[in-house]
């Protein structure tokens, strides 16, 4: 079933690591509105949190890039294991172009 998700519901990906090429995975995506306190109001940002099967993806870090259709997203959390040790979940925020 896993394998299912990942198959079926999963977009494909470019991972780009600081001065490597990209190279391509599959992943899983949420993406919330997330609203932020700025001083006396809110700003709503554009994030994504992104599964990764560990296997296509040893050590994702913080600062590194996700590129799907044409959307570039920045690392901004460090990346952090699922229970099994077999999916990353990784947060991202869109970078304005």
């Amino acid at each position: 079933m896993f394998e299912d998700c990942f198959a079926h519901l999963g977009k494909e990906a470019l991972y780009q690591s600081s001065g490597a090429a990209p190279f391509p995975i599959r992943v899983l995506i949420k993406q919330p509105d997330t609203a932020y306190e700025m001083g006396d109001g809110q700003v709503i940002g554009h994030m994504a949190i992104f599964e990764v099967r560990i296997d296509e993806l040893a050590f994702p870090k913080m600062g590194d890039q996700l590129i799907i259709a044409g959307n570039r997203y920045k690392i901004f959390a460090e990346p952090l294991r699922d229970v099994s040790n077999t999916v990353w979940e990784i947060t991202a925020m869109v970078m304005e172009v």
